[in-house]
Parts: structure tokens; sequence; C-alpha cells
């Protein structure tokens, strides 16, 4: 009896795997992924009647760019807590702003459609930088479908943070596209467009600064010298419309506004607010449902703890990056780890943020299936890209409940789950480091 029920089991279990393997099969077919496609399709279109209905954080792009319109002040005039940005994204918000004036749905549409073509260009030059093919939005093709595995993995590994600009209607995929953008153009040898293109987000949110000290690590002084120049360029802009009496007002008044701080409730997932949670207000890491209004202790040890992780973090990277290499998938690591840094080791970094990780989940998914990986490195891999899939995308309400969601936010999960993927750039940069074999070249 009890061999009988084991053997029903085992069939159940090859019965399971038979089918698991006919719908891969199917899936990997050309009509798979035609049905692919058009799922993506229907997402795309649904989501869109959905979002345009949210006013999100797109609301105080309108409201910065209205405040410029009528001439009043962009910070003290503006709701408590609106406006947290630097006045050169006030500027670019006033385009946005005339669009809204027949109707918000117009702007909010454009800004829609925008972030999708950015989502494209981003893995369009992902495509290209990592698998060195082209992207294509057909199913049976030369090149690289947006449905084929090697993409549309990461994407769904990633989807929490994606879809997430797209609930709030934020910057962060336009940002992405931009940063990523202009690493890939220096890269290919067009420095003086990438650097206006770096510096240009640069000036919009401060974590793309990060990568000047990279350049000046990795000895690439033009690239630090331009994108330093076309950040700073880019960021007293306004004072060609402003002037330079009110520029400063404004730049004295956004420095304010950045002292008041975001709080360190459970939707900041920055390592600032991981630390002051546990060390500064003793929460325990699994605190009820969550809290979001939360103000910064101000406890030193906080600091402490920041500066020591940063500190590991620094040193693993300059143990891990310390051979050269022209190898590409070497320095899409190190890209990878500096935007990783870059957006957890600010003051503020909520979940949408992360987006950035489609590049380096991408870089890991690619090296796990890489034959020219060892075995060892390629379980490591595996293991840390499905660690911080539950930790990261699947600690989502629309998963597991608002409440144990937001427990488990809480605990820092997804920041957590962002650590995981950069210890994974860090022990995939050290083992191409000690590999004498080029990849590839870049190419335009």
């Amino acid at each position: 009896m009890m061999f009988s029920l084991g053997a029903s089991k085992i069939a159940s279990v090859r019965r399971f795997a038979d089918a698991v393997g006919a719908a891969s099969r199917w899936l990997a077919s050309v009509q798979g992924r035609r049905w692919l496609l058009r799922g993506l399709l229907a997402y795309a279109v649904v989501g869109f009647c959905v979002w345009i209905r949210r006013p999100g954080d797109f609301e105080g792009y309108l409201i910065a760019g209205n405040l410029v319109l009528s001439g009043r002040h962009i910070y003290l005039d503006a709701p408590a807590g609106v406006n947290t940005w630097p006045p050169f994204f006030s500027l670019l918000s006033v385009p946005l702003a005339l669009l809204a004036a027949p109707t918000p749905y117009l702007a909010r549409g454009f800004w829609l459609l925008l972030n999708f073509a950015c989502l494209l260009l981003v893995l369009r030059m992902i495509a290209r930088l990592v698998y060195d093919r082209e992207l294509s939005l057909r199913a049976e093709t030369p090149g690289l479908s947006l449905v084929a595995p090697e993409l549309l993995v990461p994407l769904l590994l990633c989807d929490r943070y994606v879809s997430g600009n797209f609930d709030h209607l934020q910057a962060n995929i336009v940002l992405f596209a931009l940063a990523l953008g202009g690493l890939y153009l220096q890269a290919t040898r067009r420095e003086v467009v990438g650097s206006i293109a770096l510096g240009c987000a640069a000036a919009v949110k401060v974590m793309a600064v990060l990568f000047i000290p990279y350049f000046v690590y990795r000895r690439r002084w033009r690239a630090a010298a331009y994108t330093a120049a076309a950040a700073a360029a880019f960021s007293l802009s306004p004072i060609l419309i402003f002037g330079w009496e009110r520029f400063w007002n404004y730049l004295a008044a956004w420095r304010a506004a950045l002292a008041v701080g975001w709080g360190v409730g459970k939707m900041n997932q920055s390592v600032f607010a991981m630390w002051d949670r546990f060390i500064g207000h003793g929460l325990p890491a699994f605190t009820g449902s969550g809290i979001n209004d939360i103000p910064a202790s101000g406890n030193p040890l906080v600091t402490v703890a920041v500066a020591g992780t940063a500190i590991v973090v620094g040193a693993l990277s300059l143990w891990a990056c310390r051979n050269q290499s022209s190898d590409r998938w070497s320095d899409l690591a190190e890209w990878s780890i500096v935007s990783i840094a870059g957006t957890l080791f600010g003051p503020v970094s909520w979940k949408a943020y992360l987006v950035v990780l489609l590049l380096p989940i991408t870089l890991l998914f690619a090296a796990w299936r890489s034959p020219g990986i060892d075995a060892r490195t390629r379980r490591a891999l595996g293991t840390v890209l499905l660690a911080s899939f539950f930790m990261g995308g699947l600690t989502s309400p629309g998963f597991i409940g608002k409440a144990l969601a937001g427990t488990l936010e809480m605990a820092a999960f997804p920041t957590l789950s962002g650590l995981l993927v950069l210890g994974g750039c860090l022990l995939l940069r050290a083992h191409l480091g000690g590999q004498a074999r080029t990849r590839g070249a870049w190419r335009p």
C-alpha cells in the first residue's frame, strides 16, 4: 500500500513535469510567442486605461510646472512636501503643465506613452549590451524578441518596480533610460553626447552623480569632466529663466525642503531608512502591517551603521573590480554596482527607484544561463536571482495581501533584495576579472 502510494505520487510529479515541459515548449514556439506578445499588449492597454485615471506623483510635477508658469515661488507656494526636486526639474515640468491645461488626462496620457517608449528603449539597449542582439517586437525574428526568455524573465522579476512607476506615474523609467543611454553612448565612443545625457539625469536626481567618481576611479578623465560639466550646466540653467537672485533663493528653499526629510517608514527602502527603523527607533523587523509616517530618529548610531555598510560595499567593490577588463559584461556589472549603490544609499529610496535592477538582473540571468560560467558560480547567481525575487518581487500586496506586504517592507525586504543583486554583480565581476578571454568589444 505504501509502495503504491509512493508510485502514485511519483507518477503525479512526472505528469506535472511533463505538463510544464509541454507548456514551456509551446511558449518557446512562434505561436506561443505571438500569444505572449498579445498578452503583453493587452496588459499595457488595460494598464494605460487604469493608470491614466490616477494623479499619482505626476500631480506634483504639474503643480511645480504651474508655479513656474504663474511666477509664484516653486517651493514656498507648493503644498508641504510636494516639491522636493531641484529647480531644474520644475522647469522640465512646464511642458507637462501646458499639456494639462485643457485636461490632465492629456498630460497623463503623454507621460504614460513616454514611459512605455523609454521602457522599450531601455530593453533595446539591454538587449544590445548584454546579448549583442537587436530587440524585436515580432514573434518570428532573427533578433531578440521581447517575449524571449532572455528579456521576458528579467522583466517579470522586476515587474514590481517597473509597474510601480506606472502605478504612481513616476519619472524613474525616464531617468533610467537617460542614464543608461548616456553610459551606452559613452561606451560606443559618443562620449560628449553620452555625458550630456548622463549629466542631465544627474541634474534631476543626484543618484547618477555617483558615476562621476566611478569614471575617476577608472581613469576616464574626459567622461568624468564632461559629465560633471553637463550636470553643473543643467543644474544652473534655471538662472537663465529665474535670474541669479531668485535662483539662489530657490536653491536655499530646495535644500530646506530636503532637510525636512521623507521619514523612514515602510515606503522608504533606503539603507538609511532600514537602519533607522532597526537601530534608531528600535523597531522589530516584523512590525505589524507596517507604518508609513516615522520621522528620522537622529540617532548617530544610524549614521555609523550606514557608513559601515557603505564601507563594506565599497571595499568589496574595489576588490571585485581590481582587475581592468575589456569584457563587456565586466563593464555592465560595474555599471550595475554603481546604479544600485546610488539608488539604495541615498536618504530616500522608494520601491519604484529599483527599476534600475532591470540591467543587473538581466545580466545575472544571462550569466546564469551561460555555459562559459562555472557551475558553482552559476548556482550562486541562480540563488541570488531567486532569493531577490522572493524578497522584493513577491512581497507585493497583489500577491500576499496589504498587511503582510507592509510587514515585509518594514523588515526592509526590498532593500535587502537590492543588496543581494548588488552582491551577485560583485560575484560576477570578480569571476569575470579572473578570466582572460574577452566577451566582445563595444560597437554602436
